[in-house]
C-alpha cells in the first residue's frame, strides 16, 4: 500500500492514540459482553413456545439450559483455534489488513443477527441454536485475529499502549452495565433488549474502525509507530529464548495467573447475582437494580484501578515482580469474603477493592514486564501474556461457575 514517509514526531505520546487505543481494547471483548451476555433475549428464543413464561431457574428447556455452556465451549475453541491459526498463517497478512477484516467481519456477524431477532424462530430452535453457535464461533474467530493483530501492533508504540488495551477492556465492561440499567428502566421485550445489545456491539465496532482510518489519515504519532516496522517479522521461538523469557516474566506472569484467576472465581458471573440484604422489605427499585448497579460499580473500580497503574511511571525494579507477586497472593484472601458481607455497604466495599486491585495489579504487571524485556522478545511475551490470562481466566471461570451451581 502507498504512503508518504513519516517523520519522527517531536511528542512521546498522542491523546488521538490513547482514544484509539482505548477503542481497540473495547473491541476485544465486545463479542461477549453485547453477545453472549444479552440472557433475556437467548432465553426467549430457546422457551417452550407452548408456555407463557420465558424463562425461571425450576422450569429451563433443554436449549435454555444448554446455551451458555455450549456457547461458551464453542468460543473457547474458536478463540484458541483462530489465535494458533493467526500465529501460523493469518500473520502472513499486513496488520493493515488483519485488523480491517476482522472489524469488518465482526460487523457483518452483528448485521447478520439483526435478521433473527424479530424472525419467528420458535418453529426452528434446534437449526436457530446451531446457527447461532456457528456465529458465535466466526464472531470469536474474529476476536482472536485481531487479538494476535492487536498485541503485534501494539509493540511499535510505547509500553503504555498495551496498558491502554486492557483499561479498553474495562471500558466494555462498564459500557456493557449501562446498556443493561438502561434496559432495565425502559422495561423493554426481550427482542428489543436483543436488538439494542446487537446495535450497542456493533456500534462500538463501527466507531472503533472510523477512529482507526481517522488515526492513519490524520495522526502523525500513530502514522510513524504504525508505519516504522511493515515487514512481516517471523517469530522465532526456541526452547532457549522461552526459558530466557520465562525466567525475566516469572514473577509477573504468576502475578497476573493468580490475579486473573483469583477474579474470575467471582467475576461478574457472582457478584451479579448476590441480592440486597433488604430484598425482603418490598422494595422493588432496590430489589430489581442491585446486581445491575453491582455490576457498574465493579467494572468502574476495575477500570480506575488500571488507570492507577498507568499514573505511576518509575522504571522497573528487579524487586518489584516478587512484591507484585506477594500482592497477587494476599489478594487471594478476598476471595470468600462475599460469604460474610452482612451488609450492603460492606459488600459494595468489598467490590470496589476487589476490583481496583485487580485492574492496578494487571496493568502494573504488563508495564513492568515490558520494561524488562528486549525488543527481539516481546512478540513471543506478548503471546505469553495472551496464554496465561487466558488459561487462568478460563479455569477461574469453571471455579466460579461451580460456585453459582453450589450456592
Amino acid at each position: 500500500m502507498e504512503h508518504e514517509e513519516v517523520s519522527t514526531p517531536l511528542k512521546h505520546r498522542s491523546p488521538t492514540t490513547y482514544i484509539l487505543f482505548y477503542a481497540l481494547g473495547t473491541v476485544t471483548l465486545v463479542p461477549f459482553y453485547f453477545f453472549a451476555t444479552a440472557a433475556d433475549y437467548w432465553m426467549y428464543k430457546f422457551r417452550d413456545p407452548e408456555s407463557n413464561v420465558s424463562y425461571s431457574n425450576e422450569n429451563r428447556t433443554g436449549l435454555q439450559a444448554a446455551f451458555i455452556p455450549v456457547y461458551s465451549t464453542v468460543s473457547y475453541i474458536s478463540i484458541v483455534v483462530f489465535i494458533i491459526l493467526t500465529i501460523r498463517w493469518i500473520r502472513k497478512l499486513t496488520i493493515l489488513v488483519r485488523i480491517i477484516m476482522t472489524l469488518c467481519g465482526t460487523i457483518t456477524v452483528f448485521v447478520s443477527t439483526f435478521v433473527f431477532v424479530r424472525d419467528d424462530t420458535d418453529s426452528w430452535q434446534t437449526g436457530f441454536m446451531v446457527t447461532t453457535l456457528l456465529t458465535a464461533f466466526l464472531l470469536r474467530g474474529f476476536c482472536g485475529i485481531f487479538l494476535v493483530t492487536l498485541f503485534e501492533m501494539v509493540l511499535q508504540f510505547s509500553p503504555i499502549y498495551l496498558a491502554v488495551i486492557f483499561s479498553g477492556q474495562a471500558i466494555c465492561r462498564i459500557l456493557s452495565a449501562l446498556v443493561e440499567i438502561v434496559l432495565l428502566n425502559t422495561d423493554a421485550d426481550p427482542a428489543v433488549n436483543g436488538f439494542v445489545y446487537f446495535l450497542s456491539g456493533m456500534l462500538i465496532v463501527v466507531l472503533t474502525l472510523l477512529g482507526f482510518f481517522f488515526s492513519l489519515s490524520m495522526s502523525q504519532f500513530f502514522k510513524h509507530h504504525f508505519w516504522k516496522e511493515r515487514e512481516v517479522v517471523k517469530l522465532e521461538v526456541s526452547k532457549e529464548k522461552c526459558r530466557t523469557i520465562l525466567h525475566k516474566l516469572k514473577f509477573y506472569l504468576l502475578s497476573m495467573v493468580i490475579s486473573s484467576g483469583s477474579t474470575t472465581i467471582i467475576d461478574l458471573r457472582v457478584t451479579s447475582v448476590v441480592i440486597s440484604v433488604d430484598q425482603s422489605s418490598g422494595s422493588g427499585s432496590q430489589d430489581e437494580y442491585f446486581g445491575s448497579v453491582i455490576t457498574l460499580v465493579y467494572c468502574i473500580s476495575d477500570y480506575f484501578g488500571r488507570e492507577f497503574a498507568m499514573l505511576l511511571r518509575k522504571p522497573s525494579r528487579p524487586s518489584q515482580g516478587l512484591v507484585l507477586l506477594c500482592a497477587a497472593c494476599i489478594r487471594v484472601v478476598l476471595v470468600p469474603l462475599p460469604v460474610v458481607c452482612n451488609e450492603d455497604y460492606v459488600y459494595i466495599i468489598f467490590v470496589i477493592i476487589f476490583a481496583s486491585t485487580n485492574g492496578f495489579l494487571i496493568n502494573m504487571c504488563i508495564i513492568r514486564g515490558s520494561q524488562i524485556l528486549a525488543d527481539d522478545e516481546k512478540p513471543l511475551a506478548m503471546l505469553f501474556i495472551i496464554i496465561f490470562i487466558y488459561i487462568s481466566s478460563v479455569m477461574g471461570s469453571l471455579v466460579g461457575k461451580g460456585l453459582v451451581q453450589a450456592f
